[in-house]
């Protein structure tokens, strides 16, 4: 284990705290608006609430899944429809993360999350996130028609071999924790060029 399960427990909260921070502070500013205008509501800062409020909501209810408990009482299609949700939330509405995947099962859905979570984070703008599971392993893959960010992908690497990031961990916690629960027994290699990473497990 890199972490003690205090430490996992903080780095977890830094970035819970950190993908969720921004939308609570634009719902701040959008009662602050609404305090400045008298108490009335106008079309734009009911966009900014709406905009915010889906957005929290999206991301709640994916992190409270890929870090939290009883991710089994959920079933496959609203998994699948809470990642999908999730991905929404990131980057550029015109250059979407698109997920391929038939089904989660609910038994190694937490597993998934954070698959997807670490696949979205190397891409700078779009793509595509694909998760394919059989019998014996279990590939994540991410493409795109942008550059990935290599020093994420570097980092997972260093992950994989023991390695412990130097700064900025909590960016990478999905990964930490991921491979935490799956256990250093259990292979994990990556492959990468510019537009593309492959993760397999198992």
């Amino acid at each position: 284990m890199l972490y003690s399960q205090t430490e996992l427990a903080e780095i977890v909260s830094t970035r819970i705290a950190h993908d969720i921070g921004g939308n609570i502070g634009a719902l701040g500013s959008a009662l602050e608006l609404i305090a400045g205008n008298n108490n009335e509501l106008d079309e734009d800062t009911l966009k900014i609430i709406t905009a915010a409020a889906n957005t929290l909501k999206a991301r709640q209810r994916f992190l409270r899944i890929a870090f939290g408990l009883n991710s089994k009482s959920t079933g496959a299609d609203e998994l699948k429809s809470i990642c999908n949700d999730y991905l929404a939330t990131l980057g550029n509405p015109s250059t979407p993360i698109k997920l391929q995947i038939s089904s989660i099962s609910p038994d190694i859905a937490k597993l998934v999350f954070l698959g997807v979570m670490s696949a979205a984070d190397v891409c700078m703008r779009g793509g595509s996130v694909s998760i394919d599971l059989n019998k014996t392993n279990m590939i994540i893959a991410v493409k795109s028609d942008y550059k990935l960010i290599t020093s994420k992908i570097a980092m997972y690497q260093d992950i994989i071999d023991g390695k412990k990031p130097e700064e900025y961990i909590s960016q990478y916690i999905q990964f930490i924790y991921l491979r935490e629960i799956i256990g250093t027994e259990v292979p994990m290699k990556i492959s990468a060029s510019e537009n593309e990473m492959t993760l397999t497990i198992g």
